[in-house]
């Protein structure tokens, strides 16, 4: 008679006894599926793999800071010239100021201003000009079709 659990890849109940000094050993995790191969599935849920790719992974330098109008209806811009310098997008979003027209023109003079003084332009992406963006240092932006990207990815498709 075929073993059904043997069939399924499950333990066999009948032939597992479990002594207490083992059991404190073993995981409660389920170890996951055996290959034929002999060699076993990695269980990317075990921490020994989380701690292995947290090593690996790089931590990211570059960030897209989102700003907006603070309650007073005011754009801070204090220390975002640190944050171009190293690379970040900055997305600053004037849409909430739609119902005052003069209020949303100085912010927005604000932005241009500051992309002045670090020699980089400032893109409207919307037809209102309500969501203005700034490039990072070493990003480009493609006014023909539309791309952005980094210096490294300009020789792309």
């Amino acid at each position: 008679m075929v073993n059904l659990f043997k069939l399924l890849g499950l333990p066999d109940p009948k032939k597992n006894i479990i002594n207490d000094s083992t059991s404190i050993n073993q995981s409660s995790a389920n170890p996951g599926p055996r290959s034929s191969s002999r060699a076993d599935f990695h269980d990317l849920g075990d921490p020994l793999w989380s701690e292995r790719t947290e090593r690996l992974k790089t931590q990211a330098k570059k960030n897209v800071v989102y700003l907006k109008p603070d309650k007073y209806q005011r754009i801070q811009l204090d220390g975002i010239e640190n944050e171009i310098s190293k690379g970040s997008m900055i997305l600053v979003d004037i849409s909430s100021l739609s119902h005052m027209p003069s209020q949303k023109e100085v912010c927005k003079r604000k932005v241009e201003s500051l992309g002045e003084i670090n020699n980089i332009p400032v893109f409207s992406l919307n037809e209102n000009d309500s969501l203005l963006m700034i490039p990072g240092l070493g990003m480009r932006v493609d006014t023909k079709k539309h791309r952005l990207g980094m210096k490294v990815l300009e020789h792309g498709p």
